[in-house]
């Protein structure tokens, strides 16, 4: 009886250590099919990329040269002035998901990695 009682605590257990993956975001991430990692209090510059109507939030990796995480912007909190034109730039601290890139990445430098990114707060710095 005890065998079979441990047996029983030990599936209960394994049923409720389901994943701490997130619920996907309801936005333009729709070719996000994994969820990477979640930050927070990054500092980022957000701009408006070219030849397109996407923005993105470029994070440098303090003591390096090139590594550079780009999250192109799925959702972002709507009272949030976003920059009109491509030439401006903010210089943000956000919170957010980081989902993997399915689509075509646009060109980016080398030590560049793209991710979608589901933005849950923000502001300027």
């Amino acid at each position: 009886m005890s065998r079979m009682l441990g047996m029983f605590i030990v599936v209960l257990l394994l049923w409720s250590c389901q994943s701490a993956t997130p619920e996907y975001p309801d936005s333009k991430c729709a070719e996000a099919t994994e969820f990477v990692q979640e930050v927070e209090n990054r500092e980022g510059r957000l701009y408006r990329m070219e030849d397109s109507e996407n923005y993105a939030i470029n994070y440098h990796y303090p003591e390096t040269i090139d590594m550079v995480d780009v999250g192109v912007v799925c959702h972002i909190p709507t009272d949030f002035p976003l920059p009109e034109t491509t030439e401006e730039a903010l210089e943000v601290t956000f919170r957010g998901r980081y989902w993997k890139y399915t689509d075509v990445p646009p060109a980016m430098p080398a030590g560049s990695t793209v991710y979608y990114l589901e933005v849950t707060a923000i502001s300027k710095e």
